[in-house]
């Protein structure tokens, strides 16, 4: 599956936000810098006022990932982005591609 598919949006230039693969229409976060819950929070609802009323599943404030890439269609995420704890998707985004 491809992240273009999922509506890949920057919430900020450190925080993307997409469709979780899984199918549950919950919205997924992965992000490159270190995030309290209450800034991320800030981040999705407040200055982002489209996600209101969307489920938008956060990461813990110390979990980071490595993001390689120019676009969607080849960003690629280090290491798994593992949201499986909420009942969401578990695997990996390479080269713009959504694998298990």
């Amino acid at each position: 599956m491809k992240l273009t598919g999922l509506e890949p949006a920057w919430l900020s230039p450190d925080v993307l936000v997409f469709r979780s693969p899984a199918g549950h229409g919950d919205l997924i976060t992965a992000k490159r810098v270190p995030m309290a819950r209450d800034d991320q929070y800030a981040l999705i609802y407040e200055k982002n006022p489209q996600y209101v009323g969307r489920t938008v599943v956060m990461t813990r404030p110390d979990q980071i990932w490595r993001f390689e890439g120019e676009s969607f269609e080849d960003l690629t995420l280090y290491p798994s982005v593992d949201h499986s704890a909420s009942g969401n998707w578990h695997g990996f985004i390479t080269s713009g591609e959504c694998t298990p």
